[in-house]
């Protein structure tokens, strides 16, 4: 009877990150740049990435980006919002993404990670 094959180290990363919650992905970010020495701009929290966000709002570019990303995976901002672990039935993303309206910090911070994590790659 021949066994399952291992899983990579890679393919292990990946599942703990989809598991983990936006707090512990903040918190390996964190750690990944520190044993790294990426500095980066301090402006910048997440690895050197622009901001999304002025204060509570959304900004422009980061309604483009969420919204290319929600298209590719044929989300609403009802799926999104439970992917960043909050209820579905919460409108915020919805209003922000179509009346420009105010979110959360803890939704944009959310909504930070949830960028970078679906960020497209460039493979060839």
């Amino acid at each position: 009877m021949p066994s399952k094959q291992k899983r990579t180290r890679l393919e292990k990363l990946q599942n703990s990150w989809t598991k983990a919650t936006a707090e512990e992905r903040v918190g390996f970010l964190a750690w990944l740049r520190q044993a790294n020495g990426l500095v980066g701009d301090p402006r910048y929290p997440l690895l050197g990435t622009p901001p999304i966000a002025s204060g509570r709002y959304l900004l422009p570019s980061a309604i483009a980006r969420i919204r290319a990303i929600m298209a590719m995976r044929s989300l609403s901002p009802a799926d999104v919002m439970v992917e960043i672990g909050f209820e579905a039935a919460d409108p915020s993303l919805a209003r922000a993404l179509a009346e420009n309206a105010s979110l959360r910090l803890s939704v944009v911070a959310a909504l930070e990670i949830w960028l970078v994590a679906h960020a497209p790659t460039d493979a060839p």
